[in-house]
């Protein structure tokens, strides 16, 4: 058995220094020579994860073996110092910047996350209020990235019970013990991808593997000498980069994560924990002073670039330049708060009884502060008579709404209702989740009896081509998510009409033809709806409705319709909406722009809210369930389905 001391490691911080700087990257979503480089930049999270994992078994594990016993008050009290001071800090300093920028609705949801954050539950909070981690909504929440927080303190919650556990009565087979749970937790990573692929993102057990993996390598470190020499020294590490770039420069936000596809960079992270030294190439560089030095302001860094990124978003198409600027604001506020706040704290210059008293005082002030906004702000608290004034100002009750209804409509994800009645059977992304709403809604196809093939990830329109694979090649040919489709045999039996509702892009356009003779041959109608009306620059309501808190009067409601209809009309959305047209009138199949039922093309005015003052869209394109009754309405007015689906 071979206990070392815990010496430092240099390239341990080199590592850091790779995750934050590939996270940032990701987060500022720079596109140069017409790509954003990383895409798959998230995996910087899973890179802190082994890390932390690693890092925590080294001194659980060094302390049990030194003393025969484990103080869990010090280890939680070093825990403490590391994180909440900077966390108060970027706390108090966004608050003024937050009040300033944030719409009411957002102002209320930034002020539970801030409780969120300091209850370290932000995972769970962000899962509940968030679409998809990455979606350009979710890149103007201030505090989403204190999600990868809450899943650390929960890991170490429970992970030092169980190392003590498993040391003291099962200590020969602590290794056996670690390896079975990280195999059962990458399983259900795997499986929860599938099922439900945001809640898998979120959960402290999908994560709990890569953790674990870091624990692994501390076991072997603390109880087996490695190997000093060797071309396994020689070789690992650097395959080991190889394989944590090949993860940041080619996943994207179509890769299953976490998930089997994770083992590629946490195995390349593994690897050079495992094996580089300041005596080969990798650990070299990771030990030099520039990775080091990174590597040291890393945490504040982290904590840092999302509020700055998400504040300087709003009300702003940020260009490059602007980006850069931020990643510079970024790098200079964490050198000061590195020196500032991390390492007086962090050092033995601020006592246990100052320390838990300043962190005492600073909860109470922060909870009473987001609890004073939640209560001024939220639309449930006003009073009804006043209420959908209020949720006119983009509240985030709308969108809560839209996603309460789709959960009182899963049935429909199943299986079809109605025995008699016509059945239609919508394909699609969100937005085809928008188009059932709306027809749902509408009284005209009241015995009507829709279906819904989705996903929970939003990607785009992997539905649709994934169908056509379906209907072509069977359930393999979608790959891990062609379980999607394991309840549509039956359904698309049923079906008698099939309509395809996505975000269509111009790479699409060659799977509609195929998708449409397919669908002839099997004896379906089949109707084609274009794409969404996108009002892509909300920035023109969020600045009126930021600066007035009210919805605008008639003359004003004018000049805001015909701005969004200005900024709506997208040539390369129109363009692809044409073609589309022009496909499905050569095929002899219905089309249905969507973007007329928005907008009056002679008067060049667009709808934003309903007769009720609820706004029709909470984002650039996805309506709120008023929105989704009033677009069913529309539908209805205009007497539209009428020999198509009816």
């Amino acid at each position: 058995m071979h206990s070392p001391k815990l010496s430092y490691r240099a390239e341990i911080d080199g590592l850091r220094a790779i995750a934050v700087v590939i996270v940032i990257l990701y987060h500022a979503e720079i596109v140069l020579f017409g790509r954003d480089w990383f895409e798959g930049g998230y995996i910087g999270v899973d890179i802190f994860f082994v890390i932390s994992g690693y890092l925590i078994t080294r001194i659980i594990l060094s302390e049990l073996q030194t003393s025969g016993s484990f103080s869990f008050w010090k280890f939680y009290e070093r825990r403490a110092r590391r994180i909440l001071p900077m966390l108060f800090i970027v706390i108090f300093v966004s608050i003024p910047f937050a009040w300033h920028k944030l719409l009411p609705s957002e102002l209320v949801e930034y002020s539970q996350s801030i409780i969120a954050s300091l209850f370290f539950v932000s995972n769970f909070f962000f899962y509940f209020n968030t679409t998809e981690y990455g979606a350009d909504s979710a890149l103007l929440k201030p505090f989403l990235h204190t999600w990868s927080l809450g899943v650390e303190e929960q890991f170490y919650l429970v992970f030092p019970i169980i190392s003590v556990f498993a040391f003291k009565y099962f200590r020969a087979h602590f290794l056996s013990i670690v390896v079975v749970l990280c195999l059962m937790s990458l399983q259900y990573a795997e499986l929860m991808e599938v099922r439900n692929s945001d809640l898998n993102f979120y959960l402290p057990f999908s994560r709990f593997w890569e953790l674990a993996v870091g624990s692994a390598l501390a076991f072997r470190e603390l109880n087996y000498r490695p190997s000093d020499s060797g071309i396994g020294e020689r070789v690992l590490p650097v395959f080991g980069l190889y394989l944590v770039a090949y993860g940041a420069l080619f996943f994207d936000g179509k890769t299953p994560h976490p998930s089997f596809h994770t083992i590629v960079p946490v195995l390349g992270v593994a690897l050079i924990i495992g094996f580089a030294s300041k005596k080969e190439l990798i650990g070299r560089i990771l030990g030099s002073k520039i990775f080091v030095w990174i590597g040291l302001i890393s945490y504040s860094a982290y904590l840092w670039h999302f509020p700055i990124f998400a504040l300087s978003r709003i009300n702003k198409v940020p260009t490059n330049y602007d980006k850069f600027e931020w990643i510079f604001i970024t790098l200079i506020l964490s050198i000061f708060s590195y020196f500032l706040v991390e390492k007086p704290f962090r050092g033995d210059k601020v006592s246990v009884q100052k320390f838990v008293s300043i962190i005492f005082i600073f909860s109470a002030v922060a909870i009473a502060l987001a609890t004073y906004a939640i209560n001024q702000f939220d639309y449930k608290n006003v009073e009804d008579n006043s209420r959908s004034h209020y949720q006119s100002i983009l509240d985030k009750g709308a969108f809560l709404e839209v996603w309460r209804d789709q959960a009182m409509r899963e049935k429909h994800l199943t299986d079809f209702d109605q025995s008699d009645s016509k059945k239609v059977l919508i394909v699609g992304n969100s937005h085809g989740i928008d188009f059932f709403r709306a027809l749902s809604s509408s009284s005209i196809f009241s015995g009507i009896d829709f279906g819904l093939i989705t996903q929970n990830r939003n990607t785009d329109n992997y539905q649709v081509s994934c169908f056509y694979n379906y209907l072509v090649e069977g359930l393999e040919s979608c790959g891990e998510r062609g379980v999607i489709f394991d309840d549509l045999s039956e359904k698309f039996k049923k079906a008698d009409l099939i309509v395809l509702k996505t975000r269509w892009q111009e790479e699409d356009l060659d799977i509609v033809g195929p998708l449409i003779d397919v669908l002839k041959q099997r004896k379906k109608e089949i109707l084609v709806v274009g794409n969404a009306f996108e009002q892509r620059d909300e920035i023109v309501i969020r600045e009126f409705l930021l600066d007035k808190k009210r919805r605008p009067n008639e003359a004003e409601l004018r000049v805001l319709k015909k701005e969004v209809f200005r900024t709506a009309q997208h040539t390369k959305v129109n363009e692809i909406d044409k073609e589309l047209e022009s496909l499905a009138f050569d095929k002899g199949v219905s089309f249905l722009s969507t973007k007329s039922l928005f907008c009056d093309f002679v008067d060049e005015s667009c709808e934003i809210f309903t007769a009720d003052n609820y706004l029709i869209l909470w984002d650039y394109g996805h309506l709120t369930t008023k929105g989704a009754v009033y677009l069913g309405g529309v539908i209805s007015e205009n007497k539209w389905g009428i020999g198509v689906i009816d």
